[in-house]
């Protein structure tokens, strides 16, 4: 079992620690099989700002359990149904153009924006835009 408490001190250190910047704590893979629901909870009661999530499937996990904050899915962005991604107001990454069009197509009809974070790939290879796309990204 986690320790919450552990968690909450811990973002608040970290969050101090970053002050002035924002704090996303990331709760991706169950929270890293330590239990999203609750791990996110004892996150944003210790101040985070935002949570990080690597699919759409675990964002709407967290929606479904009150969640209403900022949450930043970048891995299966935008998923096989960006229309429910964005009507649940996720940030959502794009890879490519494609996934930019898909995305303000899912906004026209379900929302009236899609928030955005693009991915690029800086030379790790672990997904994300390559250079030579940058541009038209």
């Amino acid at each position: 079992m986690v320790d919450l408490a552990a968690v909450r001190a811990n973002v608040r250190r970290l969050r101090d620690l970053a002050a002035p910047a924002r704090l996303m704590a990331v709760v991706k893979a169950d929270a890293y099989g330590h239990g999203a629901v609750p791990v996110a909870r004892a996150a944003l009661e210790a101040g985070a700002h935002a949570l990080g999530v690597a699919h759409v499937g675990e964002a709407l996990a967290l929606r479904a359990a009150g969640d209403t904050g900022r949450l930043l899915c970048w891995l299966d962005s935008p998923g096989p149904d960006p229309a429910a991604a964005v009507a649940a107001d996720l940030d959502l990454a794009a890879y490519t153009v494609d996934d930019l069009d898909r995305l303000a197509a899912a906004a026209d009809a379900h929302a009236p924006v899609a928030r955005v974070h693009l991915k690029i790939d800086t030379g790790l290879h672990r997904g994300g835009a390559a250079a030579e796309d940058w541009p038209a990204l």
